[in-house]
């Protein structure tokens, strides 16, 4: 029965990918690049890369990292990082376990396997799933990951959680969607920020009029004033909202070390920042005379 619902999967898609290679366009399509941090299975969580050409997979890579101890003659492999390891201590037996890859520590990870009955290792588990989703769309494998009898369509792969591994990819897939978007003034909106008041910025958000979602304060360290002695200028932040979130507005606002409110838009009807690439430049209020002491251009330098 598994054979026959994996054969009627793998005709489906191959159906659908006739029909998407039908209709493609004459010029090669861009490259794209995603990546994800997500959970998938077990006890610690995945990073997931995704390059795509239009909306078909070209390469997948998928690694995750749990705390792990030493087994056997195995020793665990942390990843590197500048004062040693990211460790813990079990507070029962003294055992230490460190923050590793598990496809670093392949061979140490798939001891365990190896006592569940597995006999495929979790790398070649990887590889196996990676080496199935080249040249399939998105939508193909969404269309088919839910569907009954899906793991037996990936051939070597004998992870249970195999679908969750194959829509860790798909989600890598679409951040490469999005990452393109914004470059090209989509969901990913670039602010380049600079400070000209004469003195100290020490606080500044963004706040969305739509949502009422506000940001963390970038000036948890003060942004100092251009041309100071300790000129940080200039400070760049971005924000990543959802494709259907494209018609956002917010406004930004600045506090002085003085206690001077600057802001975009102020007590007008202006409908505030879009997602956009755009300088800003938080100007001296004895300086201006207009409505707002912001202003759109990056000063000279």
């Amino acid at each position: 029965m598994k054979k026959i619902v994996a054969i009627l999967l793998a005709a489906m898609m191959l159906l659908s990918a006739t029909a998407v290679f039908a209709e493609a366009p004459a010029e090669p399509q861009e490259i794209k690049l995603g990546q994800v941090v997500c959970y998938l299975h077990g006890h610690g969580f995945a990073v997931v890369t995704a390059v795509i050409q239009g909306e078909t997979i070209c390469l997948a890579k998928i690694d995750e990292f749990q705390f792990m101890g030493d087994r056997e003659d195995v020793a665990a492999i942390g990843v590197p990082v500048a004062d040693g390891t990211f460790s813990q201590t079990n507070a029962e037996t003294g055992a230490v376990s460190v923050l590793g890859s598990k496809r670093v520590n392949s061979d140490l990870y798939s001891l365990n396997m190896q006592r569940a009955g597995s006999k495929v290792q979790i790398a070649a588990n990887y590889d196996a799933i990676e080496k199935f989703v080249v040249g399939k769309t998105i939508a193909q494998l969404e269309a088919a990951v839910d569907v009954e009898g899906f793991a037996d369509m990936v051939s070597c792969a004998t992870l249970v959680d195999t679908p969750n591994y194959v829509k860790g990819i798909i989600a890598a897939a679409k951040a490469a969607h999005a990452q393109y978007a914004g470059t090209h003034g989509g969901n990913t909106g670039t602010y380049t920020l600079w400070n000209t008041t004469g003195e100290d910025i020490v606080e500044i958000g963004l706040e969305d009029l739509n949502s009422g979602w506000k940001s963390i304060n970038y000036a948890n360290a003060p942004l100092h004033t251009l041309g100071s002695e300790n000129d940080n200028n200039p400070y760049i932040i971005t924000r990543t909202v959802p494709e259907e979130e494209i018609d956002t507005h917010m406004r930004v606002y600045a506090v002085t070390e003085s206690g001077k409110v600057i802001e975009f838009p102020g007590e007008s009807t202006h409908a505030g920042l879009s997602i956009e690439t755009t300088n800003i430049e938080f100007m001296s209020p004895d300086a201006v005379t207009a409505a707002t002491q912001i202003g759109w251009f990056a000063p000279a330098q």
